[in-house]
């Protein structure tokens, strides 16, 4: 049904639902078991770059590059809520704190923090300074605590209070862009990784660089195993590691791929 190329697509968390955002400016629901299409999504003028499911709920989030971010309720499929701040595109967006706030990062070099039942603005976070904006290459909240972390083609890492909005700390270990951002779900670690081929982990307690593990290419994903400090990044470089990050161990290299992984999911069975 989508017109464009499909830019994202995601599970409810109940898996009942299915979503596909597309560059046509359209949101498709379908149902997770059969297929059928439920509802058509629209009101963004421009192509939709990501979309994210709430975790409690049928409440779908996305970005578009017409500057915006829509919140809508599936499966009637009306529209919560709009957010308009941003004067470039909105490349990335999460729930954040519980799923109390909303996040959406802009290549206009900010990352802006919505209250999603007013949709107003209550905190701004700078990647760079106001006066000279970085682009923000990728962002992330973490499951349980409210703290967000994100990253900016300028290689810096910036950890910050979801809540007040307060930056906790600027963290520096990229030579270049960072395309990748995200927290252990057991550990208090964070990772990153980044076109200079590095995937950082990250001690939260203190703030520090704990392992730098090293790839041929750059690295644009990472996921990791669930209530486990093992994580995948697949890069440029045709292939996927598994790392263990408390000791920055290699424990297993997958290839076969012919050209650069873009993209990856790891898959869970029931509990």
């Amino acid at each position: 049904g989508h017109s464009e190329t499909i830019s994202s697509l995601a599970f409810s968390a109940d898996g009942a639902y299915l979503a596909t955002a597309s560059l046509d400016g359209v949101v498709r629901v379908w149902d997770g078991e059969t297929g059928a299409a439920v509802v058509v999504l629209e009101g963004p003028t421009q192509g939709i770059n990501w979309l994210v499911w709430h975790a409690r709920g049928a409440v779908l989030l996305a970005g578009s590059e017409d500057t915006t971010a829509w919140m809508w309720k599936v499966p009637e499929g009306s529209v919560m809520q709009i957010f308009s701040a941003h004067s470039a595109s909105v490349s990335y967006g999460t729930f954040a704190n519980g799923g109390r706030a909303i996040a959406t990062a802009s290549e206009d070099g900010t990352v802006r923090l919505w209250n999603p039942r007013s949709g107003t603005v209550e905190h701004t976070l700078y990647a760079g300074s106001p006066q000279e904006p970085c682009a923000v290459t990728c962002l992330c909240a973490h499951p349980a605590q409210a703290i967000l972390l994100f990253g900016s083609e300028d290689g810096k890492v910036r950890l910050a209070q979801a809540e007040s909005g307060k930056l906790l700390s600027s963290l520096a270990a990229h030579d270049a862009s960072v395309e990748t951002a995200s927290f252990c779900d057991c550990l208090a670690y964070a990772a990153t990784g980044g076109m200079d081929g590095k995937l950082c982990i990250w001690d939260l307690e203190t703030s520090s660089l704990r392992q730098t593990c090293i790839h041929p290419g750059g690295v644009v994903e990472a996921a990791w195993r669930r209530g486990s400090p093992l994580l995948f990044p697949c890069s440029v470089s045709r292939e996927l590691r598994l790392w263990d990050a408390r000791s920055g161990d290699c424990l297993k290299t997958l290839t076969g791929h012919a050209d650069a992984i873009l993209c990856m999911a790891l898959g869970y069975a029931p509990d």
